[in-house]
């Protein structure tokens, strides 16, 4: 079982040419909305590349949404992804919101956290009352840091594994990454939280080691356009480049990977860590050819046709 405490939002997309400049308006040359929050779209992507069959992990979001019709909605989402909403409850708060502004380079978000902020410490207790060793924890930061602090904690003392994926970058309790087995953050997170601008592999390794250094067994930087830097203590340098795709929309591609490795790692036992990497590295190379944060995941048949050929 993987567990995922984190957002769920309403993503409001606007496809633009370029940002537009102070006191301009622009004229968006597309407009979509859907399902989004790291947490929902990390979610999403554990259920969509799970295939189908009695042997695939279930995934249980735990989170929040408003008592409103967009709450019901993207509960209805979820639950047509498949993942399951047992721990997914509605309150008197607004659905949180995101706008998102797609321009042919990169995106830009602004997030109204809404009823994502009211998660408490009973949400947890609740969800992980029987889970065990054999079961996984993945958390972000757009919840409650008190909450998912308290959530790894817990987990730790479960037995599970415990996977951080730092984002949005926030200063971080010492002690918390000591309840942290894979920690999972972007360049900007990494020189958020280690001081060290990840921009050569010298300054890789040396953000790595810092990680290992607050405790962190397993570490994953991912890249952008340059690929994924993974270290489990040994092989600290360990690069996959990044594929060579026609990028439409990046929005969601970081949960996409992030929820790849949860899955693959250590769940399915025919991934290694590195393989796990891979596999999550190619996932979140598809979905940035499509639109969207849930509706760009690919399915595990898309990701797996491509795993074959370019690393087994």
């Amino acid at each position: 079982m993987i567990f995922v405490l984190g957002s769920i939002n309403n993503d409001i997309t606007l496809e633009v040419g370029r940002i537009p400049k102070k006191g301009e308006t622009l004229s968006a040359d597309g407009c979509f909305m859907g399902l989004g929050g790291k947490g929902a779209n990390q979610a999403v992507a554990i259920a969509k590349l799970a295939g189908e069959g009695e042997k695939k992990p279930a995934v249980k979001l735990i989170g929040h949404v408003g008592k409103d019709a967009v709450g019901a909605e993207l509960i209805r989402k979820l639950n047509d992804y498949g993942v399951d909403t047992e721990f997914v409850r509605q309150v008197n708060r607004a659905t949180g919101t995101a706008i998102v502004t797609v321009t042919p380079k990169d995106n830009r978000i602004i997030v109204y956290g809404g009823a994502n902020a009211g998660i408490t410490k009973s949400d947890v207790d609740e969800a992980l009352e029987h889970a065990t060793e054999a079961d996984t924890l993945l958390c972000q930061l757009e919840t409650p840091l008190y909450i998912v602090a308290y959530a790894l904690r817990k987990a730790r003392s479960l037995g599970m594994t415990t996977i951080l994926n730092p984002a949005p970058a926030k200063a971080l309790p010492d002690d918390m990454y000591y309840n942290v087995d894979i920690i999972v953050p972007n360049e900007t997170e990494t020189l958020i939280l280690t001081g060290i601008n990840p921009q050569d592999s010298d300054s890789r390794r040396a953000a790595m080691i810092k990680f290992h250094m607050q405790g962190v067994p397993y570490v994953v930087l991912t890249l952008g356009d340059k690929g994924v830097s993974l270290s489990d203590g040994t092989h600290i340098t360990d690069h996959i480049p990044a594929r060579k795709v026609a990028v439409t929309d990046t929005t969601g591609a970081g949960d996409t990977f992030v929820g790849a490795l949860a899955l693959t790692y250590p769940h399915i036992g025919m991934y290694s860590f590195r393989e796990a990497c891979a596999f999550a590295n190619i996932a979140a190379s598809i979905s940035v050819m499509r639109h969207g944060a849930s509706d760009s995941i690919p399915t595990a048949e898309e990701v797996y046709a491509h795993y074959v050929h370019e690393v087994i």
